[in-house]
């Protein structure tokens, strides 16, 4: 009982699509909590630097980050995780703790709109 050389091949070609599939799915599950974290810092960066010509950086404490799961949309965007917590915002001369809260996209989208709120 063997196997036929077309069987081979047949295996052979499932194989080098599982390969090439497979690290495609890897690296989506790959993505953390922090990726989306570090988008609501880009995000934020490129919004407040916009209303603030003397904005240095917005810096979010990973220690405290919420986050909860939203999936639904807000206007015509679709938004998977409400990311909140305290964050740190540098301006000219001044550095404040601030809280924050980020709209995010999800896996493969990006932040959508980042706010901070006063402590």
């Amino acid at each position: 009982m063997g196997v036929k050389p077309s069987s081979w091949r047949t295996i052979a070609a499932g194989a080098v699509l599982l390969a090439l599939v497979a690290p495609a799915d890897a690296a989506s599950r790959s993505k953390t909590r922090f990726d989306g974290i570090r988008d609501c810092e880009r995000t934020g960066a490129v919004q407040f630097l916009r209303h603030n010509p003397a904005f240095r950086r917005f810096v979010i404490d990973r220690a405290a980050v919420d986050v909860d799961k939203y999936a639904d949309q807000v206007g015509n965007r679709f938004i998977s995780t409400i990311y909140h917590g305290r964050a740190t915002y540098e301006a000219a001369n001044i550095s404040r703790s601030t809280r924050f809260i980020c709209l995010h996209g999800g896996l493969g989208r990006r932040a959508v709109f980042v706010y901070t709120l006063p402590e």
